[in-house]
């Protein structure tokens, strides 16, 4: 039977392999990205795209089927529907720079803004804020949400554009790029309204409205606000749902729908960009969407993006140095939930489940199924399955709240249409759910990974099969007084495999990431699509965990500090953040959080900044050897040329943290020169200190001048710092070396200000992850 059930399912396979190549075949054109030249030719327009597209299709193909977008902002070139022979006639053309495909996104998916001291009682500018837009590219936006709303008009010259809904004096902009040519079955039509969530989740975060009395069920109960409640939002949607060419559904963000989005951005002049998507295994060289984060930084723009979801080393994706890269960190408080076991003194605890449902008011037997390793309470309904018999075994019984594998989660769905009460959901690894995902079921249930399953199985075998047990409703518990920040174990870490981004420390910074009450579409199901539905449970809120949610606190702060500073530029902004943040003691160290934990308590009065423009950025690249013709569609302006500048391996950014790569197991001598720019009006003294905790990874650190005096509001210094010693393996099992939590900080004299920036001197051999980036 099993034999003929897996030969069923592989000559299903094959059937769903060879349908999806006809359809293919059929339709053989992708969307590519053509990357133009600057100057030198008549094809710079939007016209004059099309007219070049016009040059180069086959016989059978129009402008009107292959032309998606012509960008004038974010992007040198336009994104077209092309077959493999007109990809070709475009690489040969001598006004083509490069013709790439267009790759997939993903999204790197209460009290949180108090954990970061930006209280409802925190100092507020609600006029300039109420003049700030943020743009959130995205899933889109639930416009009916309470969140949403505002009593401050938008800002003065802001022209509010929304498709499909009507602005408000909150959501000021509404825009979505529908990728229809796409070879997809749309799920959803085109319009900026939200069906999965993430979007909502994610531009509350920044800039929801304040609602009292917000919880999850319960949970989290408590005013649900944004970063920076008065401030507008532009909502850009660039992810959708489709069912794909094998049947599967998923969701989908096309890399020239995201460009065209930061083109449309920066041409409404917003403030900030949030930005919770990213593409893995990619490289400057490559990455369309960092350059046009380079050209809104150009015009003003600072952008905060997530770091990605993966947990590893060497796979921080939003890495380039213009852009804000947020690590997700955990919140001074945490989901516990319980199960009680009759007669004994400690219940099974998790931390991956989320049941709000009321605690269960009595015990309730255990009774042994048939197979060992399935245990059945006794109270409401069993649910039963052809393939995966879930049954009873006693006729006679009026109920039961069954255990289940979670490889048979499905079956609960005929137990809620039967009414059943509850479960207990098996898993068969340990740690089966890492902390970004907090199981959820739509009657009252705990999951039990492999080792909590034993003690269940244990307390059985000891009470002989008649033990009892209760499901406790979830519970948040705040953490022990003086509990320090902590990374998220599933936050993506540096260094970055990218050779041009090897002495650039990321992520920047850490956020809350964990857990997070926000904002949720009424009409969007709150449970994940691993489980069964539940559609009888909608809510106004919802939680969720992730880099995407650790960024929009990021971009919350920076315009709450924009608030006040908006005359700042975006790396004074991003600066300001991360020499004031607060020192986080991991062991995973600073390729896991970066400057430390964003603390709002100190970020209007950094003292001193760290200023790198878009000219730094430039020269940065022309020193790291980024070719010129390149560079100049990268950033789009025909004034580049790299050809007189010495190309310098170890060239430097002005960067708030110093961070150097060298050759393991050898003596090293490593000089950063930074300028610093006083941002207080008035007489200052800094003291250089070097810092560190632990073991000391280095021999000598120099800091020239020990003393730094300013006398004026704008005023800068310069200085270095020389790092000596030897690399000796320390880190990673003896493979690797990193000088560890060591950092200096501009300590002011007869003040209070303080200046805090990292040090990494660090060796690694490139990873395996490093060898699936493409080498160009």
């Amino acid at each position: 039977m099993a034999t003929s059930f897996r030969t069923f399912l592989f000559l299903l396979q094959l059937l769903l392999f060879f349908v999806a190549s006809s359809a293919e075949a059929n339709d053989p054109r992708e969307t590519y990205l053509v990357q133009m030249k600057v100057g030198g030719h008549r094809y710079g327009s939007s016209s004059g795209h099309q007219e070049l597209l016009g040059e180069v299709l086959d016989d059978d193909s129009t402008i009107e089927d292959a032309f998606i977008y012509s960008y004038s902002e974010s992007f040198t070139g336009l994104a077209a529907r092309l077959t493999q022979s007109e990809c070709q006639k475009l690489r040969r053309r001598r006004e083509v720079l490069e013709v790439s495909r267009s790759r997939d996104l993903k999204l790197q998916t209460t009290r949180s803004w108090d954990f970061m001291n930006l209280t409802l009682e925190a100092e507020r500018n609600p006029e300039n804020e109420s003049d700030l837009v943020v743009a959130v590219i995205d899933t889109g936006i639930w416009p009916y949400s309470e969140v949403f709303s505002s009593d401050s008009p938008p800002p003065p010259g802001w022209e509010n554009k929304c498709e499909d809904i009507t602005c408000n004096n909150k959501i000021v902009g509404a825009r979505s790029y529908y990728p229809g040519k796409e070879k997809y079955k749309w799920i959803e039509e085109k319009s900026v309204i939200d069906v999965t969530g993430h979007g909502t989740h994610v531009a509350s975060i920044v800039a929801g409205r304040k609602v009292e009395k917000a919880s999850y069920f319960g949970l989290a109960e408590g005013t649900m606000r944004g970063g920076v409640p008065n401030a507008k939002i532009a909502v850009y949607k660039t992810c959708w749902n489709v069912i794909r060419l094998d049947g599967t559904e998923s969701q989908v963000c096309r890399e020239h729908d995201v460009v065209k989005a930061i083109d449309q951005a920066i041409l409404d002049k917003v403030d900030i960009i949030s930005f919770s998507q990213g593409i893995k295994y990619t490289q400057l060289q490559e990455d369309k969407i960092s350059w046009a984060f380079l050209r809104a930084l150009n015009n003003g723009i600072l952008t905060s993006a997530a770091a990605g979801n993966t947990g590893k080393y060497h796979e921080v994706v939003n890495a380039a140095p213009w852009v804000m890269t947020v690590a997700a960190s955990l919140k001074d408080r945490f989901f516990e939930t319980k199960l009680e076991l009759e007669g004994e003194d400690k219940p099974i605890v998790v931390y991956d489940t989320i049941n709000t449902f009321e605690t269960q008011d009595s015990f309730y037997p255990l009774l042994r199924e048939k197979a060992p390793a399935e245990l059945i309470r006794k109270r409401e309904l069993i649910a039963e399955s052809k393939i995966h018999p879930i049954s009873s075994n006693d006729e006679n019984d009026e109920g039961k709240d069954v255990l289940v594998p979670f490889s048979k989660i499905k079956l609960l769905d005929k137990a809620i249409k039967e009414r059943a009460k509850g479960a207990i959901v098996l898993g068969k690894e340990l740690h089966d759910f890492n902390e970004t995902k907090k199981l959820q079921f739509p009657i009252a249930s705990i999951f039990l990974d492999k080792l909590k399953k034993a003690k269940l199985e244990k307390y059985y075998r000891k009470h002989q099969g008649k033990g009892s047990v209760k499901i406790h409703k979830t519970e948040e518990i705040a953490r022990e007084e003086g509990w320090v920040p902590t990374v998220a174990k599933i936050s993506s870490r540096g260094p970055s495999c990218d050779k041009f981004l090897a002495n650039i420390l990321k992520p920047d910074i850490a956020a809350p990431g964990l857990d997070i009450i926000a904002g949720w579409p009424e009409n969007v199901n709150l449970l994940s699509d691993d489980v069964p539905s539940n559609g009888y449970r909608h809510l106004r809120f919802n939680i969720m965990s992730g880099t995407s949610m650790a960024c929009p606190h990021a971009t919350g702060l920076a315009l709450y500090l924009k608030s006040f500073t908006n005359s700042w530029s975006p790396s004074a902004v991003k600066s300001a953040l991360m020499t004031t943040s607060t020192e986080m003691t991991d062991e995973g160290n600073e390729f896991a959080y970066g400057s430390g934990h964003l603390n709002a308590a100190k970020v209007l009065d950094p003292g001193l900044v760290y200023e790198t423009h878009y000219q730094d950025y430039i020269d940065y690249m022309c020193k790291q050897g980024y070719n010129t013709e390149k560079l100049r569609s990268d950033a789009g302006s025909d004034k580049i040329d790299c050809s007189k500048t010495e190309i310098d391996p170890k060239a430097d950014l002005n960067y708030p943290t110093m961070t150097a790569r060298v050759p393991l197991d050898a003596p090293f001598e490593e000089i950063f020169r930074r300028t610093v720019t006083n941002v207080y009006d008035g007489e200052s003294t800094y003291r250089g200190e070097i810092n560190y905790r632990g073991d000391k990874d280095f021999d000598n650190i120099i800091v020239d001048p020990p003393q730094l005096q300013f006398s004026e509001l704008g005023q800068t210094k310069t200085f270095t710092v020389t790092v000596t010693g030897t690399s000796k393996p320390n880190w990673k099992a003896g493979k690797a070396f990193m000088t560890r939590n060591t950092w200096l900080t501009w300590t002011e004299i007869d003040g209070s200000r303080k200046v805090r920036s990292p040090i990494v001197i660090y060796s690694v051999k490139e990873p395996e992850a490093c060898s699936l980036i493409p080498k160009t």
